[in-house]
Parts: structure tokens; C-alpha cells; sequence
């Protein structure tokens, strides 16, 4: 897999097509780990908010880097590869790569969970992806659950025997509930996907393709929740610092272009 680094994240520069086939290898890998119970693999949809939270949260970043693969989910990560890493990447957002895998789902014979989101939401999510795809989806639940219900929810998840858990928890908390129980999880592979399971209901408009195409689907869902206005300052914050990473490595940059010179030159000099 090629990747890079920005901002201490190591993130994966596969576009829609190979992030697919990289799930599908993920889960493959996973069905077939020894002792015959599945091995957890992670994939985390970053985006610009939450590493730019990250960059103050060891334990999130951690989290991050322990995932199997971590997708550009966001037009700040695309600007911060091209910024830092000179790397022009496809975006691979949480719900198109959802959907790209539910429709996968009915080649390969993938069973999928839905955990997350208020209750029946998860529900009608399943329901509208069974319309869509056919019989994919094997069990729901809500993400209103306390400890003592958590031990049930991941009892059932691991009965039902899911090839891929989605969950909506919003990040990074599902971030971080995927990372605390990866060891009790027998699933192949697991994904946060935040607020998908609100728009694949229904019950939340993505928005319109010319702010996905413009990479402006932050704007559209401040439009419609205002209150997520001091969570977006996030998004400025984290252009300014890209911004001081990439004229700080084009100084580190300029100075080792002139050492080098200066080097040339004094092997140049009559001894």
C-alpha cells in the first residue's frame, strides 16, 4: 500500500477502486485467521477535523496509525497531501465507500451491521439498503447503549457473524470504541462512518453534487446545522498549520539545496 504522512497520520493515497479491493483483501484476511475466529481490521475515514484534533491527542493519533488503512476522507486531507506530500489523491469519503461495499456486497456474499446513530435510524438504514442491494444486512442496533448493554450488543454482533461492522458513532468516539474492543470483536473488518446511516435513511440530506464535486460538503452541512459552527473552526486551524508545515519544508528544503552548492563549490576551489 502507498502512503504518506501529514501531520503525523499515516494515510493511504488508494483511490475509490482500490480502497474497495483493499477491504475485500482485508476481510478475505480476516475470515481465514488461525484458530478459526476473525481477525479485526480497522479502516478510519480521516478528515481535517479530526486530525487536526489529533495533533493535541496522542492516544487519538495512535488510533489512528493502528488502523490497517486510513482513507482522505475530506478536501483538507486532499489539499494536505498536495501541500506537503506533492501527491494529487481521490477523496474516498465514509458514505461513498459504504455504499461501495454494500453494493459489492451481494457479489462477494458480505453480511453487514449496522451499529450507531438515535434509535430506528439504524434500522431504516438496513431497510433502504436492502431495497437497494438485497438481503446484506444480518443485524442493527442504535448507539444509545451503556456498558452493560455493550457486552450484549457485541455478544449479538459476534453471533450473527458480520463480514463487515459499520459503525455510526460519530469520531472519534466509534474511533476510539472500535480501538478499546478490537480483542472482542469477531468481525473481519470494521469502519466508522460517522453520520452515514442519517443520510442513507433519509432522515439527513447529503448534500448537492456540486458541493461534493467543489469539495464543500463541510459548508453545506454548517447551512444546515449551524450549531456545528465551533466544530468547523477546526478547518481553518488546520489549513493554517498545513500551510506552516509546507513553507517550513520548502525553507528546510531551500537550505539543504544551498549547503549542497556550497559543497560543490569548495571541492571546486584550486588547493
Amino acid at each position: 500500500m502507498a502512503e504518506m504522512e501529514i501531520l503525523g497520520a499515516k494515510i493511504s493515497d488508494y483511490d475509490m477502486v482500490e480502497t474497495v479491493c483493499s477491504a475485500a483483501a482485508l476481510i478475505d484476511v480476516g475470515r481465514q485467521a488461525a484458530g478459526g475466529e476473525p481477525m479485526l481490521h480497522q479502516i478510519v475515514t480521516l478528515n481535517a477535523e479530526i486530525l487536526y484534533k489529533a495533533q493535541t491527542d496522542e492516544r487519538l493519533l495512535a488510533v489512528i496509525n493502528q488502523a490497517e488503512l486510513v482513507t482522505p476522507d475530506g478536501s483538507g486531507i486532499v489539499m494536505a497531501a498536495q501541500k506537503l506530500c506533492n501527491r494529487q489523491i481521490e477523496r474516498v469519503t465514509g458514505i461513498d465507500l459504504m455504499q461501495e461495499l454494500c453494493r459489492q456486497s451481494a457479489a462477494c456474499g458480505w453480511q453487514i451491521y449496522l451499529l450507531g446513530a438515535k434509535p430506528g435510524v439504524a434500522e431504516q438504514a438496513g431497510q433502504n439498503l436492502r431495497d437497494q442491494y438485497g438481503s446484506l444486512i444480518c443485524g442493527c442496533h442504535d448507539g444509545y447503549f451503556n456498558e452493560d448493554e455493550q457486552a450484549w450488543i457485541i455478544g449479538e454482533i459476534n453471533e450473527k457473524k458480520p463480514d463487515i461492522l459499520f459503525v455510526g458513532l460519530g469520531a472519534p468516539r466509534q474511533e476510539f470504541w472500535i480501538a478499546e474492543n478490537r480483542s472482542r470483536l469477531r468481525v473481519p473488518l470494521v469502519i466508522g462512518v460517522g453520520g452515514c446511516f442519517d443520510v442513507i435513511s433519509g432522515n439527513l440530506k447529503r448534500a448537492p453534487q456540486v458541493f461534493q464535486r467543489l469539495g464543500l460538503e463541510w459548508l453545506w452541512r454548517l447551512l444546515k446545522e449551524p450549531w456545528r459552527f465551533g466544530r468547523m473552526m477546526a478547518l481553518p486551524r488546520f489549513a493554517m498549520l498545513v500551510n506552516r508545515q509546507a513553507k517550513a519544508k520548502k525553507r528546510l528544503a531551500e537550505a539543504n539545496q544551498r549547503q549542497m552548492t556550497d559543497g560543490r563549490r569548495e571541492k571546486k576551489l584550486p588547493q
